[in-house]
């Protein structure tokens, strides 16, 4: 599997530095190449070589009645076709490998005119962290693009609705209704907003202050008491990831939304998503640095969705250099870096927690 994902990225890489200069159709062609290529790799993966296979497993042949009741309605739907029909696993693993790619192969080419580098950004870590770990939550990411892109475009009725969508495949989704709080203007006084999430969230972060017991039950107080509970518990500690004073792939995304800021003006000359994008991942540092007081779970499942719209900003921020090489370059090595960086850490994930 580590080579295939390996060939496949190098593949998207080298492509992504010749696609301005590929034909209309050849750029197509290799396109749907990758993405036949991703499902199968995601799809047809044994049990067990990637985190979260394990319990997929078990609430797919229903060995666990706490994991069936945190089933979304799409879950439940797919095992009640594909079990009876005596298909294994793997039957549901391509089953959302088919729809999370045709979902997010069109919005790549919607969002940028070098999907090529947009794709070679999904490969080198949201492919693995969501196709082949968080299945249901990548479907719902993939969505969440596409509700950025109707939203930027003012057609704000098809970016409610993929939201919706989205939700029935991971309630998670729900927190990208935040959407519709957002503005595509970034005058001055939000850029210093901005700037200070990070350097402000990280002593919130830090010393770990805990805001939740201002909010009142109806409005999900309940719901942060019981994440609460289960810090207090430790049993939040298998389920956090890992920290973020080890996750180099956090602190990387933290310099690029810092720039991209600093940037902002000039990138959004050449993708007019850049902004929104900028407030998206703003939200997620803020369930990130904000809600780890409350629990690190809560704060890192809620940044690992809105961080999607990075794709965005990585691909955007090739615009900054000149020549065009130049900013290729850098951010195919960043590319590189953050992938080994993915395989590496999933290695660990499996050997910690196996």
């Amino acid at each position: 599997m580590v080579l295939s994902l390996a060939l496949l990225f190098i593949a998207c890489m080298a492509s992504s530095f010749f696609e301005e200069r590929l034909l209309q159709k050849d750029k197509v062609l290799l396109y749907v190449v990758f993405g036949v290529a991703m499902v199968l790799i995601a799809g047809l993966r044994k049990v067990g070589v990637t985190p979260d296979t394990i319990e997929y497993e078990t609430m797919y042949y229903g060995g666990d009645a706490v994991l069936e009741k945190l089933a979304e309605p799409t879950f439940t739907l797919f095992v009640a076709i594909l079990r009876p029909l005596s298909f294994g696993v793997n039957a549901l693993f391509i089953t959302y490998a088919l729809i999370s790619i045709a979902i997010h192969l069109p919005v790549f080419w919607k969002l940028s005119k070098m999907p090529l580098l947009m794709l070679t950004v999904y490969i080198s870590y949201y492919f693995m962290m969501q196709e082949m770990v968080q299945m249901r939550a990548g479907i719902a990411a993939g969505l969440f693009l596409w509700a950025i892109y109707f939203y930027v475009e003012k057609r704000k009725l098809g970016a409610l609705a993929c939201i919706l969508i989205g939700i029935f495949f991971h309630y998670s989704a729900a927190a990208g209704l935040i959407l519709f709080l957002l503005s595509d203007r970034l005058p001055r006084w939000q850029k210093i907003a901005l700037f200070m999430i990070i350097p402000v969230g990280l002593v919130v972060y830090i010393t770990e202050l805990d805001f939740s017991q201002l909010i009142p039950e109806e409005f999900g107080g309940d719901k942060l008491a019981t994440y609460r509970k289960m810090k207090d518990m430790g049993i939040e500690d298998e389920l956090a990831g890992w920290p973020l004073r080890n996750n180099i792939l956090i602190w990387m995304n933290m310099v690029l939304y810092t720039c991209c800021i600093y940037f902002c003006d000039y990138l959004s000359q050449h993708c007019k998503y850049t902004v929104i994008a900028i407030k998206v991942q703003a939200v997620g540092f803020c369930f990130l640095l904000f809600a780890n007081g409350i629990s690190a779970v809560l704060g890192n499942r809620m940044n690992d969705y809105f961080s999607i719209a990075n794709i965005i900003l990585w691909t955007a921020s090739v615009y900054a250099f000149y020549p065009r090489i130049v900013g290729l370059s850098i951010s195919n090595f960043i590319n590189s870096c953050r992938f080994v960086s993915s395989i590496v850490a999933y290695a660990l994930a499996l050997w910690f927690f196996k």
